[in-house]
């Protein structure tokens, strides 16, 4: 009796714990870089915000339940740049998604991901972190410009509140936002109306396919497979050392290939797990599978049942809010690079970081690759002359 008391006492404990208000604020932590392409994708490119954040719900909530962890997906920022930034149709948007996940499914069944994950020097992986910090480090630094003021309110809320556990930064900055969005008459309450959704179905097309692969699939797995791939995993190891063999390269690329096979059906925008949405809900509160499912909800809740308000929020929700959460996250990702460091390596994260920054993250990975495999061979040669000597 006494030992199911206990029992039931833990239980309770658990619940209470992953289903916390720090893990809800953990949970839009990764909001700072999501809403940007989902109002970019309404707006722009015209896909339907019902169709979005169902997707995104119910993905959130079958990952969190099946890993315990926070693993949020996000938006496939390759291809959604290309598409926003050259009005893609929505068919070839959802098109191009799907051929990435039959390529990841395919590559799921497979041992070959695993092999190359293995065999990738931990540097590498440092700079690609290093330049994720940067490139959020600059988008932070452009969406507070935009409200110079409001940008150093946030980020002072944030230095505040970013050891609290019960008064997670990240919900007050929603709040601060919302506020705003009704003192300067944005929105207000007449613009809160619950209307039920309308999907659009989209069926893929086969030169949409290859199309949208030749333009940005292609650019979008070489991402993919350093930011997902590697440093996905080699964050989980950093952060969540007890859970580091929870996930592998080949369950990830499981997921991606699922998630982009039935999400096009309904409308659903291309995605991807990343090491940025990870580290942006931890820094904001996030250790279980508890944030995603919480965001899972509130994303189906608001998709289901507000998605013309939601997207009225979203496109006129303040920039320097948003850019306070992505430089914290930022942050966070620069001071993993250089976890554990090693003072030869320095100049080889550097190099890679800043790379990713004004080029893109596969020259900064491969760069910073050909430089730790170039050091290393001059090292062993310096070490076998000394020894003939």
């Amino acid at each position: 009796m006494h030992n199911n008391k206990n029992r039931n006492n833990r239980t309770r404990k658990q619940i209470l714990v992953k289903f916390s208000l720090r893990e809800f604020g953990g949970s839009l932590g990764d909001w700072g870089t999501l809403i940007p392409f989902i109002i970019g994708y309404v707006s722009i490119v015209g896909l339907n915000p019902a169709g979005i954040f169902f997707c995104l719900g119910i993905t959130n909530i079958i990952l969190g339940i099946k890993f315990n962890l926070p693993l949020p997906v996000q938006p496939q920022k390759t291809i959604g740049t290309i598409a926003i930034s050259q009005a893609w149709s929505p068919n070839l948007v959802v098109s191009t998604g799907f051929s990435t996940g039959i390529i990841w499914t395919i590559l799921g069944l497979t041992k070959f991901l695993e092999k190359v994950v293995k065999k990738v020097p931990i540097v590498a992986v440092r700079g690609i972190q290093l330049g994720l910090g940067l490139i959020l480090g600059w988008t932070a630094a452009q969406l507070i410009g935009t409200d110079f003021f409001l940008g150093i309110i946030s980020v002072l809320i944030i230095a505040v509140l970013f050891k609290s556990k019960k008064v997670p930064a990240s919900i007050i900055l929603v709040f601060l936002g919302l506020i705003l969005l009704f003192l300067n008459e944005s929105i207000n309450l007449s613009n809160i109306q619950f209307n039920l959704p309308k999907f659009n179905f989209i069926i893929p097309q086969w030169d949409n396919m290859v199309i949208g692969m030749f333009v940005a699939g292609i650019g979008q797995l070489l991402l993919t497979l350093t930011n997902v791939m590697i440093a996905t995993v080699s964050l989980i190891k950093d952060l969540f050392p007890e859970n580091k063999d929870t996930i592998s390269a080949r369950e990830l690329a499981n997921n991606m290939g699922v998630m982009n096979l039935f999400s096009p059906f309904l409308g659903g925008i291309p995605l991807c797990h990343g090491s940025g949405g990870l580290a942006a809900q931890y820094a904001f509160g996030a250790r279980t599978g508890g944030s995603m499912i919480l965001e899972g909800i509130l994303e189906l809740f608001l998709g289901l049942f507000f998605s013309e308000t939601l997207f009225l929020i979203f496109i006129s929700f303040p920039k320097a809010i948003l850019g306070s959460m992505l430089l914290y996250t930022a942050i966070l990702l620069g001071k993993i690079s250089f976890k554990d460091y090693n003072l030869k390596m320095i100049p080889i994260i550097v190099i890679s970081g800043f790379l990713c920054l004004f080029c893109n993250i596969t020259i900064g990975f491969i760069v910073g690759l050909g430089l730790y495999l170039a050091f290393k061979l001059i090292e062993n040669k310096i070490e076998k002359n000394i020894k003939d000597s």
